[in-house]
């Protein structure tokens, strides 16, 4: 059971909290098909944190003191949940061979799942480490890699595991730090642009991918107020994209240089005839389906016309998001091709508004992608000879290999753009985590017609509720497998050894 809060991703795509949700209600399963709600229930339970382990310090040490609103580590991963909650895990199981010069026999070791009893007596399946010992020969290193090729073809390169929150201490320290959180990509999308634009819901055509791109594009670098868009003169191909797809709509982007002619152009995309015809036929605002999208759709705000990016866009199809997380690229991203590792490509992308991370992270993450964000603070910078204050910026970061190749192959921009993938891989993203008791609240929990892996909202792969989550039960805790550094001369910073032989001292 979750507390109060916590969204959960619906069938049709949008968010829902959790104590929101109604039976007969139709949320979305792992695997992107629909899962009915039985029925659903309330209690008062002690909760948990379950949170992503992650290297952010800024909100520890003098950045977080200095600026409060770093503090937070922004769309970290987790959720909070009852004692009994189930929890979907997995663990690497491959088989190592160790030759240790100091020991007189070969080692494999490996992992299976294997079933204990608790100190309540309950039967729980846990992962274990196990290892067998074989004569230094050639006899024994031929039956070594023979065993260990049993074992990979029993229980394969990982183990998919259950297990509850409360039974989390019942796991060994290195089985507790390799065990990961399963992040899902969205495969479904809810076609709400297509049908604005088209009446037909999940149509995807070259004019609303255009769309999309055009959206993005506006989002990093256009104005409030008209539909004009600050686009790098030196970028050739970025303005001659901008002219091609502004043509699906009946666009024109038109810009007038200065007295001192900048590298920065505002392009304002008109609707209407060509330029060689009287302005009186061309509209900038009136009429311009471009800008009718903008303002019905919510991509300002109404109170003071800010950008945002709605939440529709979250979880739109797969190749408007692409589109639309590419023309964001155009516009204000920086990509990195990763020397160590050349398949896997890095993106960062600069914002200071809110909405726009959000937007960048929940997109990144539906498709496949890996996504985190750090912060700077308000400051003064001299940018090619003049002060300018800088406000306070979400620096987003993406990278993936294939899912993200597929993302540039929409990109326009000369040095950004890159061929589109023969295959996309969308595989699910893997994080660390640690769990950590809260207090007692009121929790929800919801019932499918037969239990699943259903989607939060921030993508996090869980487990449905069942009987054993309308009761709480305690946590029971032993004695954690860590030893402290007691002498370490810096205060205040939790430097420790890890004792990985799986024993409590």
């Amino acid at each position: 059971m979750f507390e109060k809060g916590t969204f959960i991703l619906m069938a049709d795509g949008h968010l829902e909290d959790i104590s929101a949700i109604k039976s007969n209600s139709y949320v979305m399963c792992e695997d992107g098909t629909p899962g009915r709600v039985a029925y659903t229930t309330k209690a008062k339970q002690t909760i948990y944190e379950i949170v992503q382990k992650t290297k952010h310090r800024a909100n520890e040490g003098e950045p977080g003191r200095l600026d409060p609103r770093r503090r937070t580590v922004y769309n970290r991963l987790g959720f909070n949940c009852s004692a009994t909650h189930k929890l979907v895990l997995k663990t690497p199981s491959i088989p190592t061979l160790e030759n240790n010069p100091r020991r007189p026999n070969l080692t494999v070791k490996w992992r299976c799942l294997e079933e204990i009893l608790t100190t309540d007596g309950r039967a729980i399946t846990v992962p274990k480490n196990h290892h067998k010992n074989f004569p230094k020969t050639k006899e024994g290193q031929l039956q070594a890699q023979n065993f260990m090729r049993d074992k990979r073809l029993i229980w394969g390169p990982d183990i998919d595991y259950e297990i509850q929150v409360r039974d989390l201490e019942y796991l060994d320290a290195s089985m507790r730090v390799t065990s990961t959180l399963k992040c899902n990509p969205v495969f479904s999308g809810n076609g709400i642009l297509s049908n604005f634009l088209s009446g037909q819901r999940h149509l995807i055509t070259p004019a609303i991918v255009s769309m999309a791109w055009l959206l993005g594009l506006w989002i990093g670098d256009g104005t409030t107020k008209e539909p004009e868009i600050t686009v790098d003169s030196v970028d050739e191909k970025l303005m001659e994209s901008l002219t091609v797809l502004g043509r699906y709509w009946g666009l024109y982007p038109t810009y007038k240089d200065e007295k001192v002619p900048l590298r920065a152009k505002h392009v304002r995309l008109y609707y209407g005839k060509g330029p060689e015809e009287r302005r009186k036929t061309r509209n900038l605002r009136k009429n311009n389906p471009f800008w009718n999208t903008i303002q019905n759709l919510g991509f300002k705000r109404e109170i003071d016309g800010e950008k945002q990016v709605p939440e529709f866009m979250w979880h739109e199809d797969i190749e408007i998001r692409e589109a639309f997380l590419a023309g964001l690229i155009d516009s204000d991203g920086y990509v990195v091709k990763r020397k160590e590792n050349p398949d896997v490509y890095k993106v960062s992308i600069q914002t200071i508004y809110p909405s726009v991370m959000n937007a960048i992270v929940h997109i990144a993450r539906s498709l496949g992608i890996s996504a985190t964000v750090t912060t700077r603070s308000a400051r003064n910078e001299v940018i090619e000879g003049r002060r300018v204050q800088c406000r306070f910026t979400y620096d987003c970061n993406i990278s993936g290999s294939t899912p993200l190749q597929n993302v540039l192959s929409y990109c326009r921009s000369g040095h950004k753009r890159k061929p589109a993938p023969e295959v996309v891989i969308r595989d699910p993203q893997y994080v660390g985590f640690i769990d950590r008791k809260l207090r007692e609240a009121e929790v929800y929990g919801i019932h499918l017609d037969q239990p699943r892996n259903i989607l939060l909202g921030n993508k996090i792969v869980v487990y449905s509720c069942t009987e054993c989550c309308e009761t709480d039960a305690v946590h029971i805790t032993k004695i954690k497998n860590l030893k402290h550094c007691v002498s370490c001369p810096r205060t205040g910073v939790r430097y420790f050894y890890r004792d990985w032989t799986g024993k409590s001292h």
